[in-house]
């Protein structure tokens, strides 16, 4: 082979090894399942890189149950924002259908919520003191919000749950989809009566999409916040039942 050919084959050759390495490269940010967590030594400080439907830049941190508490916890919610959660309870031979709708706004928290004797309660809470009160009464009951959980007196857990399971009663964790909306997906052992838990954490809002709670093959549980407004409620929505302003 003279120099002339030598030299075409090797420019050639570099011309496909160059287009291998950039199809292997395209290849590997189209995996799914995946999304980014903070270096060991970042702080704690999540990426602020979105991962939605479809997206071809989904990351490269597998979720698993030993990062998903990580995942979850970096990323970003909104400060502001209202929708209605509905939570259903089964029985053998019945089932209870019951709908809560939530406000957030400037760090305060408000909660109408259906009564199974068909009143609504109010709650409004700035995380650290909870009033409460029913229908359209002016007269109201205040709590320190330490005392009275009304995600726990109404069913309604949230991903701060998830962030509190021990990382051993995590038994499966992934990327998935929930009736359209994209998630991240955690399942529980099933604990000492029997009961497993899968939750799932739009990967748009951060916040907790759904949950179903099963006995055996037998669903107990479901709650469901799929859609979410981002637009701001109305300040009105923040006041107390008299008409004054929420204050600790």
């Amino acid at each position: 082979m003279d120099r002339k050919r030598l030299t075409y084959f090797t420019f050639s050759l570099l011309i496909l090894i160059l287009i291998v390495v950039v199809l292997f490269a395209r290849g590997a940010t189209r995996r799914s399942g995946h999304i980014t967590l903070p270096d060991a030594d970042s702080g704690g400080q999540g990426s602020d890189q979105a991962v939605n439907s479809g997206d071809s830049a989904l990351n490269l941190v597998e979720i698993t149950p030993e990062t998903v508490q990580t995942a979850i916890s970096t990323m970003s919610r909104p400060a502001v924002y209202s929708r209605t959660v509905t939570v259903e309870t089964f029985w053998d031979g019945g089932s209870r259908s019951l709908d809560a709708v939530v406000y957030e706004r400037n760090g305060l928290t408000r909660m109408d919520s259906q009564q199974a004797d068909g009143s609504t309660r109010h709650l409004l809470t700035d995380g650290e003191t909870t009033c409460l009160w029913y229908n359209t009464s002016t007269d109201w009951s205040t709590f320190p919000a330490g005392s009275f959980s009304q995600d726990a007196e109404q069913r309604l857990p949230t991903y701060e749950d998830i962030l509190l399971l021990p990382e051993e009663e995590i038994v499966d964790a992934d990327y998935s989809a929930y009736e359209g909306t994209y998630c991240i997906r955690v399942v529980t052992a099933e604990d000492a009566y029997g009961y497993a838990t899968t939750y799932w954490i739009s990967v748009d809002t951060g916040l907790l999409a759904a949950a179903e709670t099963y006995l055996g093959e037998t669903m107990t549980y479901r709650m469901q916040g799929l859609t979410v407004d981002t637009a701001e409620p109305d300040a009105s929505l923040f006041l107390l039942p008299d008409g004054s302003a929420f204050s600790t």
